[in-house]
């Protein structure tokens, strides 16, 4: 016969017909069955164990086989440490969840931080597919067209150019399709401007365009003849550059691209979130599968993005949101912009999507009344939302700025949720720039989830709005990041900037406390939030964002051991507001294992 019951704490017994007691081990504590890897003691462990603050604050973690085993005091953690358990006295010093970066672009980072060493490749990797990058003079239409002419006289036939530029009027308004032919006949020519949102081609080009998408592919724009101009608009500049040039394939991207998230680990971020593009995707995939890519990755699929056949592909595409490994899984898909650029951000801005009049127009500004893509004829952004949704994606990811932005969005994820209902399923607003209060309580409403960038705080973009729209637009709507959380949303933090040490996560932490940009002023100052909501925008919340609060965000039983060991704890009072970005990242740690940095004392 055999019979069991349960000990109070231990486990369940087992008796044989012999009589030997037997303990099953699957109903053991698990520290009872092995010693922890490492135990993290005497120091400050910050488990954000609850979505609210206060923060909890404990001395002593236990890590084990990638996971966190326990967090507690000192006495019941180091009782976890065997012989040869690695023990390390913290010293005092404070443990946080690794930081979780939801919005930032190390992509376009390395191709610009290593672009000494990474163009002579990609310039080859072009010329052998009969691609001539060239660099053009934009003073003026006229130096813009001799460059081109000089390059073309020169190059052998069947070869395209390929050039990029600085959006700035000259290469809107005046250089059309016939001056293009006028200087180059006989090659196809294509420029990218604006991150592709703008773009010029001439007729070779358009040729090859139309013969791929016809000639009504949104964004090719004609004139009142209905003839194409060669200028180019939201998605057909999307298209040619990401399907029609050549793009830099994985091996030649990957060594660059891990060399750049290398950087952002030695900052504590162990996840960084992005939007990627198909070779992008490729090249991490390369990393990851070799077991070389230096942080989590999860990304936004950029297929949405001024795709005007979405559909069409994910009917082939199949739903993969949530599919990866533990380092590397895509988390939605990201839309078209809505918007331009903000005002007084770089040459062309001022394509911002917003309801206000303009008070004064800067003179890169040359879209006066501002500029909605998503109001171009046939432009996909919206209806990208509603497919995506249809197929079981949500969006994330998506450039915005400007309270039409905003509502045009917001709309079209209330169109989607009409379709197949959006509640729980975590839609995504970016950046928060020019919030207006009727943006904030609609985003509330379908509890949308926010990342904020601070980059438009710190740097140009909220004087540029303060001058242009009114000082008390900068003030309430730029970054209202207290009024978004305060009406019950969660909100992210991202840095989206390469530069130091704006990048640094403890000096996103010290503007979203101080809200003082780089020229010394206050903006928002009602908006300001205090250490224990920001520090929970850097790591637990930002894992809600990345669909992986169950595994990511906090230092609790059985989730990934990431954390990041910081000099200072940034709760303690008598470190000023303005000094927060003084602490140092000593340690990162991820799967268990110091990655960047060393443990106190060693």
């Amino acid at each position: 016969m055999t019979w069991s019951f349960k000990l109070p704490i231990l486990s369940l017994l087992l008796v044989s017909h012999s009589g030997v007691a037997v303990i099953q081990a699957q109903d053991l504590p698990a520290e009872v069955l092995r010693y922890a890897d490492t135990v993290l003691h005497n120091g400050q462990v910050m488990t954000m164990d609850s979505d609210q603050p206060p923060i909890t604050i404990v001395e002593a973690v236990a890590l084990r086989d990638g996971l966190v085993l326990a967090v507690g005091d000192n006495d019941r953690i180091l009782t976890m440490a065997g012989p040869d358990t690695l023990r390390v006295n913290l010293a005092g010093k404070t443990v946080i969840p690794g930081v979780i970066d939801t919005h930032s672009h190390p992509n376009s980072y390395a191709l610009s931080h290593y672009r000494d060493e990474y163009l002579p490749i990609y310039l080859k990797y072009l010329e052998e597919n009969k691609v001539r990058f060239v660099t053009v003079r934009w003073d003026s239409k006229e130096t813009a067209l001799a460059d081109f002419k000089r390059v073309a006289e020169n190059l052998p036939p069947g070869h395209w150019i390929y050039s990029t530029g600085k959006l700035v009027p000259t290469t809107l308004y005046d250089i059309k399709k016939e001056d293009l032919d006028q200087v180059v006949p006989d090659h196809p020519l294509y420029v990218m401007l604006g991150n592709a949102m703008f773009g010029l081609a001439n007729s070779k080009m358009l040729d090859i365009v139309v013969e791929r998408y016809g000639d009504n592919l949104t964004g090719l724009v004609k004139d009142e003849q209905g003839e194409l101009t060669g200028q180019l608009l939201g998605a057909a500049g999307t298209v040619i550059d990401q399907e029609v040039i050549p793009n830099a394939p994985p091996e030649v991207l990957a060594p660059f691209l891990k060399r750049e998230l290398e950087e952002w680990v030695a900052m504590g971020i162990t996840t960084l979130s992005t939007r990627l593009q198909g070779n992008e995707i490729s090249a991490y995939h390369q990393l990851d599968q070799a077991g070389e890519l230096p942080l989590r990755l999860p990304y936004s699929h950029e297929i949405g993005r001024g795709n005007p056949f979405l559909e069409r592909d994910l009917k082939r595409f199949g739903n993969l949101q949530g599919h990866g490994t533990d380092r590397m899984w895509m988390i939605g898909i990201s839309g078209g912009i809505p918007d331009g650029t903000g005002p007084g951000t770089s040459p062309g801005a001022g394509t911002d999507c917003v309801t206000l009049e303009k008070r004064e127009i800067l003179p890169n500004d040359y879209w006066e009344e501002g500029m909605c893509f998503w109001d171009i004829k046939g432009d996909p952004g919206a209806d990208a939302m509603i497919v995506a949704n249809r197929y079981g994606y949500r969006t994330s990811g998506v450039h915005t700025f400007g309270d039409q932005a905003y509502m045009r969005v917001l709309d079209a994820y209330e169109q989607a949720d009409k379709e197949n209902p959006i509640a729980g399923r975590r839609f995504v607003l970016d950046h928060a720039n020019m919030v207006s209060p009727e943006v904030a309580a609609k985003a509330a409403e379908m509890d949308i989830t926010w990342t904020v960038q601070l980059l438009g705080l710190y740097r140009g973009s909220v004087a540029a709005v303060s001058r242009i729209y009114g000082e008390e637009y900068a003030h309430q709507w730029m970054k209202p990041v207290k009024r978004l959380i305060d009406a019950g949303m969660r909100v992210t933090y991202g840095a989206d900037v390469h530069d130091d040490p704006d990048r640094h996560p403890m000096f996103g932490l010290e503007l979203l406390v101080t809200r003082v940009s780089r020229d010394g002023r206050v903006f928002g100052p009602r908006e300001r939030i205090d250490r224990a909501n920001g520090l929970l925008m850097l790591t637990r919340w930002g894992a809600y964002y990345v669909l992986a609060e169950d595994e990511l965000g906090s230092l609790e039983a059985g989730k990934k051991a990431d954390l990041a060991i910081l000099s200072q704890n940034p709760l303690d009072r008598s470190i000023a507001d303005e000094d927060l970005s003084e602490i140092e990242v000593l340690a990162t740690i991820l799967n268990g294992e110091v990655v960047s940095g060393a443990y106190p004392g060693q």
